[in-house]
């Protein structure tokens, strides 16, 4: 299972498929959980400002989902009662320039390349012309298109936990002037769901970010933070079963902090 092939999966969930996608990983750490909320904070680095935006996470009424469309383009062929259960982890981030991005990414995505794939999470941003942090791995970059012109940009790497039975995704969803919706990300649940959890977790700097989590009746689920950081809304999932969620919970920490 590759990088994309894992995306899909952590955006529309469906039990059969997450059975099929425990895989394995590396490493443990530390979490606390606190109630839900939206932050706004500034991390100060000598002279150097980064911005963390706000964040929040909106449990939606599956039997309108037709009415959160303009909230994100790829909710066009969504139908109203389609999914169980769904949330939209909603962020404030800086809005990125077409103009700004190197001229291979531009070219590649005007001639209909829309996918690529890096040694390195650096060797993916070099080749965008962007500055995003992110953890290290080989990373996918993937075009979203509006109206022909580059609209959304995700770099995604992830992980797999074989102790855990989970697989872990990273992703940066970088935003364009074209992009017509709201920045962030909709998870659909597909199949016998319990109402996602929402908790805030306060990381080693002092920032915020937010988790969701929701498990199936066959004891399979998806855990996710959520932290948006100057240009990029950061999404750390996690497929993995019900009795590894503290281990795992502990690991989305641990990718969160170095992040911010």
């Amino acid at each position: 299972m590759n990088g994309q092939d894992l995306y899909e999966g952590l955006r529309y969930v469906d039990p059969a498929m997450l059975e099929e996608a425990m895989e394995p990983v590396k490493r443990p750490k530390r979490r606390r959980y606190l109630p839900l909320a939206a932050c706004l904070c500034l991390l100060l680095a000598g002279t150097a400002v980064a911005v963390f935006g706000h964040v929040e996470i909106r449990l939606l009424d599956v039997e309108h989902l037709e009415d959160y469309r303009e909230a994100d383009p790829s909710m066009e062929f969504v139908k109203n009662g389609s999914a169980d259960e769904a949330y939209q982890a909603a962020g404030g981030v800086e809005i990125i320039s077409v103009a700004s991005l190197s001229e291979q990414a531009r070219e590649d995505a005007a001639a209909g390349t829309y996918f690529r794939e890096f040694d390195t999470w650096d060797a993916a941003a070099a080749y965008l012309g962007v500055e995003v942090p992110g953890t290290e791995g080989p990373t996918s970059v993937v075009f979203n298109m509006e109206n022909g012109e580059i609209a959304e940009i995700r770099l995604n790497t992830h992980y797999q936990y074989e102790e855990w039975n989970a697989s872990i995704s990273i992703s940066a969803h970088l935003y364009t002037e074209e992009y017509s919706g709201e920045p962030g990300e909709f998870v659909l649940f597909h199949g016998t769901f319990e109402e996602p959890r929402t908790e805030e977790i306060t990381l080693s700097g002092g920032e915020t970010a937010q988790i969701a989590a929701s498990f199936a009746d066959n004891g399979f689920g998806m855990i996710s933070g959520y932290l948006a950081r100057g240009q990029a809304f950061y999404e750390v999932s996690a497929l993995c079963p019900e009795g590894s969620a503290r281990q795992v919970s502990e690991q989305l920490e641990t990718y969160l902090n170095e992040l911010a």
